[in-house]
């Protein structure tokens, strides 16, 4: 079981300030978001031939939500909670590549003893590739500098005084890599839980020239953590301080272009433990808001309002009086106003802008040579929760080191509360759901009910004619209508010495009962036929119920 030592760690305290300082419209929960959705079928209405509409998708997709809400009213009768600790980094490295330690950035949380090291890890690195029309073009290097990330990230947390000598109880292995040309992300989880990790998958998307080149966008790694579906998100947005609408865009772009093929069975199997407010019925793909967390970080560019001069920035910037930028942030702005990150969550920011310093050092780049940028937290970290509750930022910071690049890294940890679905009383309860469904939907539908199911006419001689009766009567609530149909492939609704009358009729609720007569006729060509071996006295009726079932006579 995933699992984290007393809670040393400080929550930020801050975080629940979030929505009073940056203030977002109304989050719906995902069933609201589902009910205030038109319904969307892939086949078209049928008419009845009593005039009137009806759709089978329809009618199935509104059973399944119906199921789900249920599902989720009742999942903590079969799902248990724990505790892991998560880890996000996000970090421009501007195309660096100079070997410089990355402990203090990654295991910054960790503890004296390592007694917090996270159960999982999520990197996301930008800029890992000069961001010029050649890689852009042709992603020349991103391969090679993957691997080396990678390469890099592992032998830290992996360092043996980070284990403890102990790889295998306190190790860590790559769950996934995912890049495009600059952007990488690397998810990582500790050695006990990688049995407990499934239907991982990945995908990018391309926002940049032309609006598909990898020099901006998104990379995204899903997964299955337990019974917890958790989404990461790497990105990097539109560039150049007044281009907040473009960068809007891009965020847009990511969230709705994103999709991880993951197969039927498995989005019926999230649906099913109550995880996800989407349907069922023919849905083999997710996106990314149908996840149970999603942590969203990178090098988003939001910088501060251009209302503010650049040396004003600088200024305050320098002072650390953050308190007058912040409410300039663009992001900050942009959010309260609804127009991106709907429904995310970010802590509140006590660290100093993240953007732009001169390469090695900590002091901002104003260099003659160099183009004066105003100082911004272009580098965050947002999340957004099914339950709220089941997340719980405890650090919100940057780091100092590694100081490579023009960008510092940030870092945050996390409390996640993980499910454990028990399969077997989800089944009994879904089972149970079904049944109940069933009841009452064939409480609406006709049901008669027949005295007998078979016709035995005994001896008949030659010349003669034989009939037996078929009670039928209205059992249901609703109107009963019945008729005898041929066999599948056939023309005729029996054979040629057997007469039905009558061969159809209805019945309304409470009326008396109707017989039917069945009569067998042993006329000349029938014994002919019997006599030959042609022919044998032996038949079924198919009694067909309007809108009901099939009786076999």
């Amino acid at each position: 079981r995933p699992a984290v030592g007393a809670a040393a760690i400080v929550p930020n305290t801050a975080t629940a300030t979030t929505a009073a300082a940056t203030p977002s419209p109304k989050k719906y929960s995902r069933i609201e978001q589902l009910e205030q959705k038109v319904l969307v079928t892939r086949t078209a209405d049928e008419e009845s031939e009593d005039g009137r509409i009806r759709n089978k998708e329809a009618m199935a997709k509104i059973s399944d939500s119906w199921i789900y809400k249920q599902i989720r009213a009742r999942v903590t009768e079969f799902t248990s909670y724990s505790q892991s600790l998560m880890f996000c980094g996000t970090w421009n490295v501007n195309a660096k590549g100079k070997d410089e330690g990355l402990e203090d950035f990654i295991c910054a949380d960790w503890g004296p003893n390592h007694q917090y090291a996270p159960d999982i890890i999520a990197v996301g690195f930008q800029e890992i590739v000069d961001l010029n029309a050649v890689n852009v073009a042709v992603d020349s290097k991103t391969q090679q500098r993957t691997q080396y990330w990678v390469e890099r990230l592992l032998q830290t947390v992996n360092a043996p005084k980070m284990t403890h000598n102990d790889p295998q109880r306190n190790g860590y292995v790559l769950i996934h890599q995912q890049s495009l040309v600059g952007l990488l992300i690397c998810v990582l989880v500790r050695m006990p839980h990688r049995n407990r990790v499934s239907h991982v998958a990945s995908n990018f998307v391309g926002v940049g020239v032309m609006g598909m080149m990898g020099n901006k966008g998104g990379v995204a790694i899903r997964m299955q953590y337990y019974d917890t579906t958790l989404c990461f998100v790497c990105s990097h947005l539109a560039a150049h301080r007044e281009n907040v609408a473009g960068r809007n865009a891009d965020f847009a772009n990511v969230l709705n272009k994103c999709n991880f093929e993951v197969g039927e069975k498995a989005v019926a199997e999230v649906i099913r433990n109550g995880s996800m407010s989407q349907w069922a019925s023919g849905n083999s793909s997710v996106g990314i808001a149908d996840h149970d967390v999603v942590l969203w970080l990178g090098d988003l560019n939001y910088r501060i309002d251009e209302s503010m001069p650049t040396e004003q920035v600088l200024k305050l910037a320098e002072a650390k009086n953050l308190a007058p930028l912040l409410k300039l942030d663009q992001l900050n702005i942009e959010r309260a106003e609804g127009r991106v990150f709907k429904g995310f969550m970010e802590g509140i920011i006590t660290f100093p802008p993240t953007y732009k310093y001169q390469p090695g050092t900590d002091v901002h780049e104003q260099r003659p040579d160099k183009k004066l940028r105003a100082p911004a937290w272009c580098d965050r970290i947002l999340w957004m929760a099914e339950d709220p509750t089941h997340i719980q930022q405890m650090t919100y910071k940057r780091s100092e080191s590694p100081n490579i690049s023009d960008h510092k890294p940030v870092l945050s940890t996390m409390k996640l509360i993980v499910k454990d679905v028990n399969k077997q009383k989800r089944e009994a309860i879904y089972k149970e759901l079904m049944m109940l469904l069933d009841r009452h939907e064939n409480q609406t539908l006709p049901v008669i009910g027949l005295d007998v199911n078979a016709l035995k006419f005994g001896k008949v001689g030659y010349q003669q004619s034989v009939t037996l009766p078929i009670t039928v009567t209205n059992t249901g609530n609703v109107v009963a209508k019945f008729r005898f149909v041929p066999k599948l492939d056939e023309n005729m609704l029996c054979k040629s010495w057997l007469s039905v009358q009558p061969t159809y009729g209805l019945l309304i609720p409470g009326e008396q009962s109707l017989t039917i007569n069945v009569t067998l006729t042993i006329d000349n060509v029938t014994a002919q036929m019997l006599n030959s071996g042609r022919e044998v006295l032996d038949d079924t009726l198919v009694l067909r119920l309007e809108n009901g079932c099939d009786y076999y006579l």
